[in-house]
């Protein structure tokens, strides 16, 4: 009977105990006549002293020690002659079988490596509070800075805006392509006709947008007055004279007056107040300006 030690023996050394070759072995355990005890994570198989044994005395080591290995060492004596002939692939398949344990040491490795990584990353942690400190101190010198140019000029821009309220006065370019059309309506009072010019042109997807004292009072209570004024586009004309009821008048009579214009940044630039859309602040003071009298231009001008 065949002495081994009690440990794991690889595919390698189990071919070299039975005296057959490294395809014999593996040809034994898909045809589950030898028993491997480990199968590791890459594949590679470990024997114990008894799945040697249960090979070589299937009946048991005792009864058949003398009787079985003699038909056994018989037939691995006629199979590695004929190996060899045929395929010398032995020698290829030996270091393949090395490898592994190589690979094996190199697993149990690993974690000294992730160790020394983490003692690198532990200093370099501290870097970015020195930088921070240096980034907030170079923060605080320019908002220091920023604050000083911020005084030293906080005073132009109110001079900005007076020049932009003049240059508004003077250039109206866009005033004048504005015509203006005067008419009563048989729908009711001043109301009822803003009601009215609201409703109807959200209900078709028109535009408009209230100027001078309808305007003017959406932002605040003002002296009451007896005349709207509306942007409409010269094409959508026909259709509020129509829906309102209106009929042509002088100025002087007159409760609506229309002012056609087609500028599409003046219906876009309007804000809604109060569930009506008046004009721009810009432009409604240059429209009061224009066509208003000294009293509505100096409220206007108190309240935009």
């Amino acid at each position: 009977m065949i002495n081994l030690e009690d440990k794991l023996y690889t595919s390698t050394e189990v071919a070299d105990i039975l005296g057959v070759s490294l395809r014999s072995v593996y040809r034994y355990i898909e045809e589950d006549k030898l028993q491997a005890e480990v199968k590791t994570a890459t594949g590679r198989h470990r024997f114990t002293k008894k799945n040697i044994l249960d090979f070589l005395y299937p009946g048991g080591a005792e009864e058949k020690a003398g009787q079985s290995l003699p038909k056994e060492t018989i037939k691995t004596e006629v199979k590695e002659p004929k190996k060899k002939e045929k395929v010398e692939e032995v020698p290829v398949v030996e270091p393949v079988e090395v490898e592994p344990e190589e690979e094996e040491e190199v697993e149990v490795e690993v974690p000294a490596p992730v160790e020394k990584v983490k003692e690198k990353e532990a200093p370099v942690e501290e870097e970015p509070i020195d930088w921070l400190a240096k980034f907030r101190e170079a923060a605080k010198k320019f908002d220091e800075e920023n604050a000083k140019r911020v005084e030293a000029s906080s005073k132009e821009p109110v001079m900005e805006e007076r020049e932009t309220f003049a240059s508004i006065t003077e250039q109206e370019p866009v005033l004048p392509k504005s015509q203006l059309f005067f008419y009563r309506s048989r729908l009711g009072g001043l109301k009822d006709i803003a009601q009215n010019i609201d409703k109807s042109s959200r209900n078709s997807g028109l535009d408009y947008a209230f100027t001078m004292n309808a305007g003017l009072s959406l932002f605040k209570a003002i002296k009451p007055f007896s005349l709207l004024h509306v942007y409409v586009k010269s094409k959508d004309k026909d259709f509020f004279e129509r829906i309102l009821m209106l009929t042509p008048s002088d100025e002087n009579n007159a409760q609506l007056c229309i002012m056609t214009n087609d500028d599409k940044d003046l219906y876009a630039s309007s804000e809604e107040l109060h569930g009506l859309f008046v004009a721009e602040k810009s432009r409604l003071l240059a429209d009061i300006r224009k066509h208003g009298d000294s009293e509505l231009i100096e409220e206007a001008e108190s309240i935009l």
